[in-house]
């Protein structure tokens, strides 16, 4: 099938029109094999329409004067593109300084072809998939709902330029997060590290954070979510991380705060820094690891540890007093004089 536009500036009409395409014979299929005719027919008409955006932004004057200097035009080339329907090839100018050196290509600037072959809608689609998914199940979600076949180290070369715009755009964009209740009880900020393999370098660790926002009813009413990559000292998570913070509680200064980390001395360092007035909360997963590892330590691994352990777990979780009950409980069994590791109080005056 091949795809033609013709547009009538008087009319504002658009004409699509389509060749090879047999519409009888179409329907004569199974409703999913023109479905997927369909599809198809509709990636046709978003690369002709995608190539006749972008032969709108070509430029072909003999010279070109671009931030001070005089560029001079080359032969036409190809210019390959990545469109969210498909490639598309177009014939394009480069222009050259008389000096010689990098070449301009006045259409990829235009156009905002900042991201190599892809366009900036592919970039976007492509890096909101990656938020959310590994590359690999990204390109098998792209071929099938969008018929593009573009490898995982493509995507991932893709989000990489994303991102280092995304970087170094972040002092100068004002982004504006979205609208926040007007009443707000408690605001629950997290921060944690997790580890990831560097090309080059060993395994660093990667800050993420999470401002929380609760209603009286204890629903969570929105959240903000803050992360950056491995940074010796954390200089570049801690400053944001506490202006997002800071922008919150000026907002809701009647607000509980809470801060929620794991055990990691970094994070209670960070919240003794910045949040000494804050309740400081250890998060359940890690308090009930801790909880079985004392229980092993009392009584051994076994039976008796693994029933004391869901015995004060779910007292730790379910229970209000529970964090107290499982450290007296605990304190109780702490080895003292005529007592054996693991043996209950009860049990030791009988």
């Amino acid at each position: 099938m091949k795809a033609s536009i013709n547009t009538n500036t008087v009319t504002n009409a658009v004409t699509i029109t389509i060749e090879g395409l047999n519409w009888d014979d179409l329907g004569q299929a199974s409703f999913y094999e023109g479905e997927v005719q369909v599809r198809a027919l509709l990636q046709l008409i978003g690369q002709e329409l995608t190539a006749h955006l972008l032969r709108r932004k070509a430029v072909d004057t003999p010279t070109l004067d671009w931030e001070g200097q005089t560029y001079y035009r080359k032969e036409a080339s190809p210019g390959h593109y990545h469109t969210l329907y498909g490639e598309v090839v177009i014939s394009r100018h480069l222009y050259q300084s008389s000096a010689g050196g990098a070449t301009l290509c006045p259409l990829e600037v235009y156009c905002q072809l900042r991201f190599g072959s892809a366009t900036p809608l592919l970039a976007e689609v492509v890096s909101f998939k990656l938020a959310s998914a590994p590359a690999g199940d990204v390109a098998q979600d792209l071929a099938k709902s969008h018929g593009l076949s573009l490898s995982e180290t493509y995507l991932h070369h893709l989000a990489q330029q994303v991102g280092q715009l995304a970087v170094d755009k972040h002092a100068a964009w004002h982004l504006h997060a979205a609208a926040a209740p007007a009443t707000v009880a408690l605001i629950a900020t997290g921060v944690d590290g997790t580890t990831l393999p560097l090309v080059g370098e060993a395994y660093k660790e990667a800050m993420c954070g999470t401002i929380a926002l609760y209603d009286e009813a204890g629903e969570r009413v929105h959240t903000e979510y803050l992360g950056t990559m491995p940074e010796a000292g954390k200089a570049t998570f801690a400053q944001r991380f506490t202006t997002s913070v800071d922008r919150v509680k000026a907002r809701y200064p009647h607000a509980l705060h809470v801060c929620v980390g794991d055990g990691a001395p970094w994070n209670w360092k960070f919240f003794a820094t910045h949040y000494p007035e804050a309740v400081w909360v250890l998060d359940f997963s890690h308090a009930a690891a801790h909880l079985h590892t004392a229980a092993e330590a009392l009584f051994g691994p076994g039976t008796a540890a693994e029933a004391y352990y869901e015995r004060w777990r779910t007292t730790l979780r379910d229970e209000e007093g529970g964090r107290g009950g499982a450290a007296v409980a605990l304190f109780a069994l702490l080895p003292q004089p005529g007592r054996l590791v693991g043996q209950c109080p009860a049990c030791a005056r009988h």
